[in-house]
């Protein structure tokens, strides 16, 4: 049986940019990392489908982990580590459990979390630096009560964000995340 999946998406629960990779695949990066990602796939032109197979891991065609998905044309891979890079490839399988060769190869490298780190109060400015995946975009927000956010500053990790209003305010709490690109 030959494997016909074509134009399998992943995509990463929460904001996500778009890019391209080896199977045509549009891969959404993660705000929050470690959460999960949906594949979603064409059908298989064949007749005799019965389902499919989604295989991962962390080598290049080593495939540790195999999710059976039944016969739909998606699902959701949890607990992706942030910072790691997985290999994915699907098989169709029939009613008598024949499965099909591996489909292309498809990688992702799941962005690391972002991180705040090294604080500093200077003379009414407050600091500190943004770390995440290098050259990915990050976007830094402040609140005042943890319920209400507002976008301060956006820049490429790492680097070091200066809050030159923190004065004006009694308290004031800093997030960060990834942005989509």
């Amino acid at each position: 049986m030959r494997c016909r999946i074509e134009n399998i998406r992943i995509k990463l629960f929460a904001f996500a940019p778009v890019l391209s990779s080896v199977l045509l695949l549009l891969i959404q990066l993660p705000v929050l990392a470690g959460t999960g990602v949906t594949l979603t796939w064409r059908p298989s032109s064949a007749t005799n489908v019965a389902g499919y197979k989604i295989y991962y891991g962390l080598a290049c065609h080593t495939y540790a982990s195999a999710v059976v998905v039944g016969n739909t044309t998606n699902t959701v891979i949890a607990g992706l580590a942030p910072g790691t890079t997985y290999y994915f490839a699907a098989t169709t399988y029939n009613c008598a459990g024949d499965e099909s060769a591996f489909s292309n190869e498809a990688s992702y490298a799941v962005p690391a979390a972002a991180a705040l780190t090294a604080a500093v109060r200077t003379g009414g400015q407050f600091s500190f630096t943004v770390s995440g995946s290098a050259g990915l975009p990050y976007v830094v927000e402040a609140s005042t009560n943890l319920v209400d956010w507002i976008p301060v500053a956006t820049n490429a990790a790492p680097f070091v964000f200066t809050d030159t209003n923190s004065a004006s305010y009694n308290q004031r709490f800093y997030r960060t995340f990834n942005l989509p690109q």
